[in-house]
Parts: C-alpha cells; structure tokens; sequence
C-alpha cells in the first residue's frame, strides 16, 4: 500500500490520500442513476458526473467500478457484484467501457446472471477486472458464465472490445417514442368518449383512440380500449373550441399542474396545462403521410412490432416508426435486429428496454434495392404478418402470449410450428438482403440442447460482427458525402459514379 492524494470531492476539497490497494471486492449497493440525486443531492450526482463523465441513467455501481480501479495501484484486481445493467446503456459506457476500452483493463471472469443466494429474489452480475496486467503477470484465462472463453468485452459478451456503433442519417427521424401525458386526466374510457361525441360531432378532430403497450401486446388485434383528449400543440383560444373536453382537462390535469414547480421544465408544463407536456410534434409530422404506421412496446418480453392506423395518439409506452411497409417490418422483426436489439438495450426486470437512439439511430438497413416494393423481403414480411395477424385472431392471443407459444420448444400447434417456418424463412430473406446468406439460421424456438444453444449463439454472434462492419462502413460513407458536399459548396453539382463502383457491404 502507498498513500497519494485523492481527487477532490463535490465541494472541491482536498483530504488526505487513502491507501492504494492490490485488489478490492465488493457488493456495492444498487442504486439507479436517476435516484441518485433524488438520495443523495444534486451536488453529488452532478460531481460524479463530471468526474467519470456520466450521465443521469449511470447506475451507481459503475462509479464503484472506475473509483475503485483508479484506487489501485500501478496494477491490481477488482471484483465487484453488480446487476445486469453494468453492461448495458450508459451505465456500460461510463463504467465498464472506459476502462476495457482504452486497455487499462482486461475483464477475466464474469457472471452475467445469477440468483442472489439472499431472501431477495433478484439476479446479479459479478465481474473481476485485472488492471494494468496481462496474461504474462499472471492473469488467468477469461471464463465467461464458467465457460473458458478468449475474450470479454464490456457488453459481458465472448467478443473482442470495439468502439461503439456510430449514429447514421439514414436511419434517423424514423423512430419515435410516444406522446407524454403528465396527466391522467386526459384519458377517458371508451363509453365517456361516445358520449362526449354523441353530443359534439366535431369531438373527433381532438378525441383520439388511445393506444399503449399493454394494447399491442395483449390484445390480439392490438385495438385500444381508451381515448385520450389531444389538443396537440393548439393554443388555449384553439382548444376552447370544445368546451365539454376543455372542461374535463381544466378539472382533472389543470389541479396537478398547477402545483409544479415555477421553475425549468416544470414551468412550461404549468403554464400549459391543457397540452400533453410533450406532445411529440416530430413524430406527428413523420408520421401525417401515412395511413398507418409501426409501433412496439418500450418495454417489453419478447421484441414485436405491430401495424397502427397513423391517426391514433401513441403513449410514450410505445416506439412508433414512420414505416409503412412490410420489407423494413421484415427487417425489424427479424432475428438479425433483434441481435443488434438485445445488445445495444438495457433491461428492465425481464424485459428488454428499446431504445431509438441505441437500436435504430446506428442501425444499418438494408440498401434501398433491397426494401423495394415486390421484392422477396417485402413478400416474406407480408406473408408472416397476416399469418401472424389470423393465428393470433383464432387463438385469443396477444403478441406476448404468441410469442411464448413460439419460443416454446413443446408446443407443437400446426399454426405454431407453421408461423416458426415463417420466421425461420424471413430471417434468410434479411440475411440475403445484407449479403449474409451464408449465415446459417437456427430454428426459432428456444435453444434447449447445448448444441442448439451454441448454434443459437454463433448466429448472434456472427449476425452482431457484420452488423457492426456494416455500421462503420455506411458512418464513413456518409462522412466522405458529407466532406464531398462541403467542399463543393451551394450549388448542385453532378458527380459520375465511377464504372463498377460498388456498395461497400454489398447490401
């Protein structure tokens, strides 16, 4: 042990150094990012954050892991218990990522789920870490769930470390979170809402049907059962054009909003009270063309996507997309992004948490040639939609509860086992569309055998590599353009493609 200053805590003193350790091990208490604040004050959060550069949604335990890591001497272990998050989100990419990343630390034992051996029915993660080593000081060979592995990276994955999927602008603006509340208030059942239209025709134009994840998933027609009065962006001389619904906000909401804060976001939603506090004008705008669009639930079992009439008012429970067709349904529902999905997510309880900036924004589609309209990607999304739509219609089942019917290896209904068909044969017509044919697609069920479960693994595995390659090729493509488009500057200017010039994905 040796002594050395520590940095400075939130108020910026300086206090004797702490002892430098070998190794620390740990149970750091778990605490969510944005309870960090609300328990320990904003000048802690806001220090933490500066000093692991973090943002709100870093769990707690990744500040344990990048302070007890600095804590170490020239060289040491850490080993810490977690939960799963420590490899997902931001939570991932301020604690675990930074220290594997940039090679200050190799990751050689992890268990990514286990039961707590407490009353407490929870699952952990544990992780050890060997900072500023190397297999040549005695760094034992990486184990990943017990198994010996040759890698693991900060996802907790069997992979070599690797930066980030970048952003790309072909995929952005075309998913959407929902509209947000703030207010029960504004919902209504379905007998006030006929009601309310019985007595006003005009209701319709602000009277919409409203729909949450709980609809998609559970109802086999994925209908909503609600209607929620939306004023959108209107102003109040706008919305007392319909007094009767004016009314019914101004007593159900107006109370609530009027005891928010006078200060920052709180403010604008007070002052207007009779509005959504975010109505999602973006998505409004994306999605006004279309006679229907895409929606899946936020949070959620199994990863689905369902068509939606555009005209409905979409809860922030739900990811709405501005696609219209089955090719890119095909593609998002496929196994190839649920891959991308379930790695660049975190999870909530059992659920996958879906979020657009992590799973879309960087997500590489298929080339334009290969979305179009007659196509055998468009075919094989269609065909699996509308078998989809009628098993689920003559079984009473909502998505979730078809889902569990399709992933379990024993149910062997003739619609069941024909719907994984369906799947098994989109999946190929996705991976043909990328140029990744010779990926071999697994069967839909849940893996049971090792055997199955290695196969299942490899097609992730394999599917995520080329994923990423794709990524980083179309972000440059879309670099160079950018660069190209500055230096010629206002004005169109017309540049031959060069005599076989190739995609440089080839999909």
């Amino acid at each position: 042990m040796f002594q050395e200053a520590r940095p400075g805590g939130p108020g910026g003193e300086r206090a004797p150094g702490p002892a430098r350790l070998d190794a620390f091990v740990g149970n750091p208490p778990f605490l969510g990012g944005k309870r960090i604040s609300t328990d320990h004050g904003d000048v802690y959060a806001a220090w933490l954050e500066q000093l692991h550069g973090a943002t709100k949604n870093t769990d707690l335990a990744a500040h344990f892991f990048r302070r007890a890591a600095a804590l170490l001497g020239g060289r040491g272990t850490v080993g810490l218990i977690a939960t799963n998050t420590i490899a997902q989100g931001d939570t991932r990419r301020s604690g675990l990522q930074p220290l594997v990343e940039a090679g200050r630390a190799v990751i050689y034992h992890a268990v990514r789920s286990a039961p707590w051996p407490g009353d407490a029915a929870v699952h952990v993660a544990v992780v050890h870490l060997a900072v500023g080593m190397s297999p040549a000081d005695g760094v034992p060979p990486p184990r990943l769930d017990g198994v010996p592995v040759r890698h693991i990276n900060s996802h907790l994955r069997a992979m070599p470390e690797r930066p980030d999927p970048r952003p790309l602008l072909a995929s952005r603006d075309l998913c959407f979170i929902g509209c947000f509340l703030r207010g029960d208030g504004f919902v209504l059942t379905d007998g006030e809402a006929r009601a309310l239209s019985a007595g006003d025709p005009a209701a319709g134009e602000v009277l919409r049907p409203f729909l949450g994840g709980e609809e998609v998933n559970s109802s086999p027609s994925h209908s909503p059962h609600r209607h929620v009065i939306d004023f959108g962006e209107r102003g109040l001389d706008d919305a007392a054009r319909w007094p009767a619904l004016l009314s019914i906000v101004r007593s159900r909401v107006k109370p609530a909003r009027d005891r928010l804060k006078l200060t920052g976001i709180d403010a604008g939603h007070r002052a207007r009270w009779w509005q959504f506090a975010n109505p999602r004008p973006e998505l409004r705008r994306r999605v006004a063309p279309l006679a229907r669009c895409l929606v899946a639930a936020r949070v959620t079992k199994h990863l689905c996507f369902a068509f939606q009439p555009a005209g409905r008012t979409f809860s922030d429970q739900l990811c709405v997309f501005a696609i219209d067709d089955y090719a890119r349904f095909a593609v998002l529902q496929s196994r190839a992004h649920e891959s991308w999905a379930r790695l660049l997510s975190s999870t909530m309880g059992e659920g996958l948490r879906y979020a657009p900036s992590d799973c879309v924004e960087t997500f590489p589609f298929p080339r334009p040639e290969h979305l179009a309209a007659g196509g055998p990607l468009e075919a094989a999304g269609e065909r699996l939609y509308t078998a989809r739509a009628r098993l689920m219609v003559e079984l009473g089942e909502g998505l979730t509860a078809m889902y569990n019917l399709l992933k379990d290896p024993a149910c062997a209904r003739p619609g069941v086992v024909e719907l994984r068909r369906l799947h098994e044969e989109m999946d190929r017509a996705v991976l043909a569309a990328y140029g990744f044919g010779d990926i071999e697609v697994p069967p839909y069920a849940a893996p049971v055998t090792p055997g199955e479960r290695s196969a299942a693994g490899a097609f992730e595995d394999r599917v995520i590599d080329r994923l990423f390659a794709l990524n980083e090729a179309r972000a440059d493509e879309e670099e160079r353009r950018r660069g190209e488009a500055e230096l010629r500057g206002p004005g169109p200017v017309k540049r031959p493609r060069a005599s076989g010039q190739k995609a440089p994905d080839g999909g």
